[in-house]
């Protein structure tokens, strides 16, 4: 169980303590680390110089002034740092998406990763190093379990483990889980197996999302979702795309998700794109933390009243007698009392018994009832 933020926070307190001499090994694998990425760094910088400072005019040229975006991240034993980057976005935020914000330089640095190349200030600093888990936002702190907190037993690096097994395109629970298997098993030879892998996906641009927004909500904001045991509710991303695909050539989901055409990667990312800006849609799904297996897909919708939503539900054809479906009711429902909705509503169409005795088990009220389908409602300012 992770637990509340606030939970997290008093049980497992801020600052971690360094290595001591019980602690030997990461001692010398972490001095090693660091004489390793000085070295590499001083052999590779007739390129490297060259191409920040090309990196640096372009910035300059075309986009103006700061040529760089310095930010606070959590760094090594929780302490905070400034970490630097080459600013890729519009300065100021306005009423723009970051999607909207970035500028074709910057698209560019990002594409290529050369947006980072400032980070090799911050490791001959000592503030990070080439590799190691990526350095994350400060607020995030509360948001580990205490497992996730051993992220922070190493800098943090440029690239890691995390990075070439999917770069931006990998859920939370398993970036975290990467980041904590490599602190297990920290050593220059995985280090330089990393760092081989990082430039191959660089060269054939793997897993690069220009948005990180695309692939997850922020980690301390998916993790302050309800949730149920191990079930946890959160919204919809381009990374559930494949899942919709699947799961809507079982007849039963594509009914209950009103969508029986073709189902293709190309339709559903169509459909999640266009919800993604609709103000009156809101896709969810229900996942279990310790994997991040997508178990449920379920959403409002709402039209003139947007207090009113309309709701469509589906379980994983494959896990439809494990009770997901009471669980993921009882998440939406106390995700849509902290929401605007006052009220939702749901039809199931004729033979649905399950789901007509499933949702009055839930505090939904039949409406109406005919030879096509049952229509229920659920009053959401009652608990």
């Amino acid at each position: 169980m992770i637990g509340t933020a606030s939970e997290r926070l008093e049980a497992g307190g801020r600052a971690m303590d360094p290595p001591t001499a019980a602690d030997g090994s990461m001692s010398r694998a972490l001095r090693r680390k660091r004489l390793a990425d000085t070295a590499l760094i001083v052999l590779l910088s007739p390129v490297v110089l060259p191409l920040t400072a090309a990196a640096a005019l372009a910035v300059w040229t075309f986009d103006g002034s700061p040529v760089l975006f310095r930010q606070r991240r959590l760094g090594y034993l929780e302490e905070e740092f400034e970490i630097l980057k080459f600013r890729t976005m519009r300065v100021g935020e306005g009423r723009d998406s970051d999607r909207q914000r970035i500028t074709r330089i910057g698209r560019w640095l990002r594409r290529t990763s050369l947006d980072e190349l400032p980070q090799l200030w911050n490791v001959l600093a000592g503030e990070m190093a080439l590799v190691g888990p990526r350095p994350l936002y400060v607020d995030y702190a509360p948001s580990y379990s205490p497992r996730e907190r051993r992220r922070h037993s190493v800098r943090p690096g440029i690239t890691g483990l995390a990075q070439i097994s999917g770069r931006n395109s990998a859920r939370w629970t398993q970036r975290l889980a990467l980041d904590v298997d490599y602190v297990d098993r920290v050593s220059l030879r995985g280090d330089l197996g990393i760092l081989v892998q990082t430039a191959r996906n660089v060269l054939r641009r793997d897993g690069v999302s220009l948005v990180a927004r695309d692939t997850g909500e922020p980690l301390d904001v998916e993790r302050n979702y309800p949730h149920r045991e191990d079930l946890w509710i959160r919204r919809f991303n381009a990374l559930d795309i494949e899942a919709r695909v699947e799961w809507l050539r079982d007849r039963a989901v594509s009914t209950a998700l009103d969508d029986e055409g073709t189902a293709t990667v190309d339709s559903v990312d169509g459909w999640y794109r266009r919800g993604r800006d609709d103000p009156h849609r809101d896709d969810l799904v229900v996942y279990r933390a310790g994997t991040g297996e997508v178990v449920a897909m379920l959403g409002l919708t709402s039209a003139e009243d947007s207090s009113v939503g309309a709701l469509y539900f589906a379980v994983d054809p494959q896990k439809r007698r494990e009770g997901i479906g009471r669980i993921g009711l009882e998440l939406i429902i106390e995700w849509a009392q902290t929401s605007r909705y006052r009220s939702m509503h749901l039809s199931v169409p004729e033979g649905g018994t399950e789901a007509r005795h499933l949702l009055e088990a839930s505090g939904f009220e039949l409406m109406s009832l005919d030879d096509q389908s049952a229509s229920y409602s659920r009053d959401l300012s009652s608990s």
